[in-house]
């Protein structure tokens, strides 16, 4: 059975990829300005600089990169105090293969686990289009 494709209900989406790696976030940004919908991305590539853009932005869904230095967790962590009720979406987009982190990952928050090296366009839209209805109805993994 082939689930419906999600339809946010807002005009535009700010989504806001936090990787520090710069080949890798621009990889990713490119993509999702891509996907042929009204995403306005931002990018940071530290926790610092994400937390400031959460600030000075209205962010509608973070892709947050893991594996980085000072710990991407942390910044789920901080991003959603409250795994129950997340005020903003929030995809992991890593290149670690681990079940069990992924698991500790939506616990506290994620709505969703990609891995880098197995998603495509399509399935990174959907991944964003669901994790913004799931926070903005109170649904969550």
């Amino acid at each position: 059975m082939t689930l419906p494709e999600p339809q946010h209900t807002s005009t535009s989406l700010t989504v806001l990829i936090v990787d520090d790696e710069e080949e890798e976030l621009r990889y990713w940004a490119d993509l999702v300005r891509n996907l042929g919908k009204n995403y306005t991305v931002l990018t940071a590539l530290d926790r610092q600089s994400a937390h400031a853009i959460c600030r000075e932005h209205r962010v509608d869904c973070v892709l947050l990169d893991l594996d980085m230095p000072g710990s991407g967790f942390d910044l789920l962590l901080e991003l959603v105090p409250d795994p129950k009720q997340p005020p903003i979406a929030v995809v992991v987009l890593t290149r670690l293969v681990y079940p069990t982190l992924c698991e500790i990952a939506k616990l506290h928050g994620a709505q969703n686990w990609l891995v880098k090296n197995q998603t495509s366009a399509e399935l990174l839209d959907t991944a964003i289009q669901r994790a913004v209805l799931a926070v903005e109805s109170g649904r969550h993994p």
